[in-house]
């Protein structure tokens, strides 16, 4: 629901786009009738419909586009055209897909993500959807062979520009990606999905130490402090510290992970939050308060903290420096926290404040 009480409409993912353009187009190229709508089956067993936006044939091949829905989520993809090219390969073994590089796709360049290297950056599900939707219309029509499938997103590449995906080892453009082919507004699936194709890139590639952190700042924030580490191993969580390191476990392979965050962040970890995100947790000036009495600081100090607004301006009542048990405490907490999660790998945290750099608190 919106603030207004009114249903969020779902969209759906540039895999399911990508799996209906290549049905508009194969339908078209074997039936000589132009296609206006593309019903496909999603993952999940529900069938969905997509309006064709542009279609055209020639000779033995075909191409259709969909326009990208992403429905009320601030997905950065909605808008685009998916469009597939599809081509008859009767040299091919019968319902074999060869799936070709397009404008705005992405190269695979790094192991890690599923996919051959070299070959277009399509993720295994969107491949699955769109290989069976060939199968099933092949052998319909009786025709043997298989088909070669070029998805192209016009505009993709300036778009991957603003993206993670070169890190991940996809050049060149945007993926085509999703698992159950539904985006589901403000769900944060497609960003858990990105954390986990990040850390099998990074496990794949060598990566036993991972510096995991909110987003760009902090980040550089630790690459200050390990200059040595690969760019793959530097992961964002957002604010969903928990879940990502529920993934770390799940991989598995790592041996230790430096975990940085932000001052304003650390006391709602503290306390054992693993999801940061401010509507999910307050300011709770009783606990900074509390933390400041157990390790020894005046009694005005504690009635000072309560009276800020925000946990950053508590560096002005207790100086930003390792040293002082205060950030030593509230590290120990946060480790606390994180361990119960990942409890046989090793953890380094480290304490950021954006004016006055980092703590690092080893174990």
């Amino acid at each position: 629901m919106n603030d207004s009480g009114k249903a969020l409409r779902t969209g759906f993912t540039t895999g399911a786009c990508a799996a209906a353009a290549t049905k508009a187009s194969l339908s078209m190229l074997l039936s000589g009738l132009r296609v206006h709508e593309a019903v496909i089956r999603l993952p999940g067993g529900q069938c969905a419909g997509f309006s064709v936006t542009e279609s055209r044939r020639s000779g033995i091949s075909a191409t259709a586009c969909v326009k990208k829905d992403g429905g009320d989520d601030p997905d950065v993809t909605s808008g685009l055209s998916i469009c597939s090219e599809v081509s008859l390969r009767p040299d091919l073994q019968d319902g074999t897909v060869l799936f070709l590089h397009g404008e705005g796709v992405g190269t695979v360049t790094l192991a890690g993500l599923g996919i051959p290297l070299g070959e277009p950056a399509i993720n295994p599900v969107p491949r699955t959807m769109i290989t069976g939707v060939v199968r099933t219309l092949l052998d319909r029509y009786g025709v043997s062979g298989g088909a070669s499938v070029r998805i192209s997103v016009p505009g993709g590449a300036a778009l991957a520009e603003k993206t993670m995906n070169a890190r991940l080892g996809v050049l060149g453009g945007i993926s085509i990606i999703g698992t159950s082919g539904i985006v589901v507004p403000y769900s944060g699936q497609a960003y858990l999905d990105s954390i986990r194709r990040a850390l099998q890139v990074a496990a794949e590639n060598g990566c036993r130490e991972l510096a995991i952190s909110a987003g760009a700042r902090s980040e550089n924030a630790l690459r200050s402090v390990f200059p040595g580490l690969p760019e793959q191993a530097f992961i964002h969580y957002g604010n969903r510290i928990g879940k990502t390191l529920e993934m770390i476990g799940d991989i598995g392979g790592f041996e230790r992970v430096v975990v940085g965050v932000m001052l304003a962040k650390c006391t709602k970890l503290a306390q054992g939050e693993l999801d940061l995100s401010s509507r999910s947790v307050g300011l709770d000036r009783e606990f900074i308060a509390g933390l400041a009495a157990k390790t020894g600081y005046p009694e005005s100090t504690g009635e000072r903290i309560m009276e800020r607004e925000l946990v950053r301006s508590v560096v002005e009542l207790i100086p930003f420096r390792a040293q002082e048990p205060f950030y030593r405490e509230l590290a120990e907490a946060c480790r606390s926290t994180c361990a119960s999660v990942i409890p046989s790998i090793g953890l380094t945290f480290v304490l950021i404040s954006q004016e006055h750099g980092c703590i690092v608190c080893p174990d």
